[in-house]
Formats: structure tokens, sequence, C-alpha cells
């Protein structure tokens, strides 16, 4: 898997025709190659379909257009409403202006948004990650000798593989970013996925037997989305140092990542913007002050950073907090650059 910012040859990223008949790019291209929606097997035709406005670097809809195009009154449902959890649910409760807000936890979103294949006039995009070469050495030097790694990994429904196509069980069927970390990295590698739907930070407390002798090379821990609105900043740190001093009375050599999550749609009211910064921060000074053991994820950052350029609804696998197939490869650029790739 490519990273996102390390070539000019830009593979099916991911655009939403949402109260706007134009998405942007996120670099400047200098031609498009493709623009499709594989769930739904279709190719879209350059003139036919949609036109590049070069000068706005946007992909824009024709009168005519067959790409799916979501109004108003679908973004913000009021009519035939399917409320979550409801199966195929269409709305959801806790718009921050009142109402409700388009969600799909199935595969809405992966039919309705079209993935843009281009080649980029040059590559601009810095995702100003901290630079941690000096952390996690056990782990980069089993990668440097191709030795194979067994990997805990501790979440919500993101880490679960919420809204990856795979998940879903939509084409292209991609899976979720640790599995595309996996199987990134030169090796055989095992991946443990203890990640659970709508669970916070004190999950692994909770099922502490279940996970404690499993001694892995690498724990990462990716918690947040479930927490910004119910538990104190200062308490949640404190149940990220449990797990790892836990872990490390049983396995002294495991070391951990620590995964900052995406954020969450604006207009609802769990994720709203400021607690996640304040989380992320909180995150950042936590491994700062640890040892070499630990290390940070900071996808959060690399998401504020693209959503200057594009929508949230381009990134979202489900309308409010879980990322699409593209937003999931963010996940895993992030991890991949962490661990020199």
């Amino acid at each position: 898997m490519k990273l996102l910012w390390n070539d000019t040859s830009i593979l099916s990223e991911s655009c939403m025709f949402a109260l706007s008949d134009s998405a942007s790019l996120l670099f400047e291209a200098l031609e498009i190659v493709k623009v499709e929606t594989p769930s739904e097997g279709v190719v879209y035709e350059q003139g036919k379909d949609y036109i590049f406005d070069e000068k706005n670097n946007t992909i824009k809809l024709t009168a005519s257009s067959r790409v799916p195009f979501l109004g108003r009154e679908v973004c913000y449902p009021e009519k035939n409403l399917r409320i979550y959890p409801e199966k195929n649910s269409n709305a959801i409760s806790g718009a921050v202006a009142g109402g409700y807000l388009l969600f799909n936890n199935e595969d809405f979103f992966a039919r309705h948004q079209v993935e843009v294949t281009y080649r980029a006039k040059y590559n601009d995009f810095d995702p100003q990650l901290p630079v941690q070469r000096d952390r996690l050495p056990r782990t980069r030097d089993k990668i440097s000798a191709c030795r194979d790694l067994k990997v805990l990994l501790h979440g919500d429904s993101i880490s679960a593989g919420y809204n990856a196509t795979k998940f879903t069980g939509t084409p292209p069927y991609n899976p979720c970013y640790m599995e595309l970390v996996c199987r990134n990295i030169p090796g055989n590698h095992t991946l443990v996925n203890r990640a659970v739907s709508g669970k916070g930070i004190n999950y692994p407390r909770n099922i502490f037997e279940e996970w404690i002798n499993d001694a892995p090379d690498l724990m990462v821990i990716a918690f947040g989305m479930n927490n910004f609105s119910s538990t104190p900043v200062s308490e949640f740190i404190s149940e990220l140092d449990w797990i790892i001093n836990s872990n490390r009375k049983v396995s002294p050599d495991t070391e951990y990542i620590i995964v900052t999550p995406m954020t969450g749609n604006a207009e609802w009211h769990p994720t709203v913007p400021g607690p996640d910064m304040e989380y992320a921060c909180a995150m950042h000074d936590y491994v700062s002050g640890s040892s070499e053991d630990i290390a940070i994820a900071d996808v959060q950052r690399v998401w504020r950073k693209i959503l200057a350029r594009k929508k949230f609804y381009d990134l979202t696998g489900n309308g409010v907090n879980h990322p699409n197939d593209y937003g999931h490869r963010i996940y895993a650029s992030v991890l991949l650059d962490l661990l020199g790739f």
C-alpha cells in the first residue's frame, strides 16, 4: 500500500457529492485516470458524467451525471426515517442543530461515494508527524530482520473494521487499517483484534483475563471516539496507563502504539470539535513523558490536515464517526509512516 503522501500517482481517493455538485481533490491533478464506484461496478465518463475543473481542482457533475448526489433531504432527513439502530438506518439523532443527520452503518456510503484515480502535478502534502525513530526499538529491529510480529489491537468499532468494505461485504472488499498495516510489513504477522464496537478506554480492564496472557510483540491501543463526550481526559490517560503497566508485568518486551482517533462529524453532539483535540494533546503528553517502548500514531493530525482540503463526507463510512476505505488508508498510512514505510 502506498502512503497517501509519498507519490504523485493517486489511487482511489474518495469523494462524495453531498450538498454540492463539486468535490475537491487532495492534490493538484494533472490528469484524471478513472472515476468509479467500485461497490456498484460503475466507471463514469469524463464529459458525460463529470468534468474536471482544473482551475478549482475539483470534480464537477454534469447535468446528466450518473454519479450519486445527496441533497439536503438526504443529509438532514425529516421524512421516512429509519433511525439507528434500526437495520439499514438512514438517520441518527443528536444533531447539534436539532433533528437528525444522515447515518448508515452498512454499505450506503460505499455505494454513494466515488473513488478517483489520478496523476498529481506534485505531492505537496506534509503530514507533519512527530519524528520517533528512537521509539519502538525492538519492533523496528524485528521488522528490519523480517521477523514475524504478534500484534494485539485494543479499540472500538473503527479498529473492529466498521465500514471498511471488507467488513460490510461490499466490493472492493478492502480491509480495516490494522490489517492493511500487517499486510504491508514484510513477514507473516499475527493480528489479535480485540476491538469491539461501542467500547471505550475502560473495556480492556473489563476483559482483562481475555488478553493479559496474549504476550504480543506490539500492542496498539486505539480508543477515544466513544469517550469524548463521557470520560474526563485525566481518567482516559489513567486507564491508558493501566493497560500498559498491567501488560508490562507479564510481558516486559511488548512495545506500544497509542493511536489518536479521527475527527468525527462536527454537526453531531458526541463528536463536536474540542474534546478530540484535548484528548490528542493529552496522548501526546503521555507518550512524550514515557519510555522508548511507547510511540504515538497521530491519525487526528493528518485527518484534520486532509479536512482542510476535502470534506468530512469524503472520508466517512457511516456519516458521523467511522472511516470509509479511504479513511482506513489514512489510519494505515500514519501507522506505516511511524514504522518507517
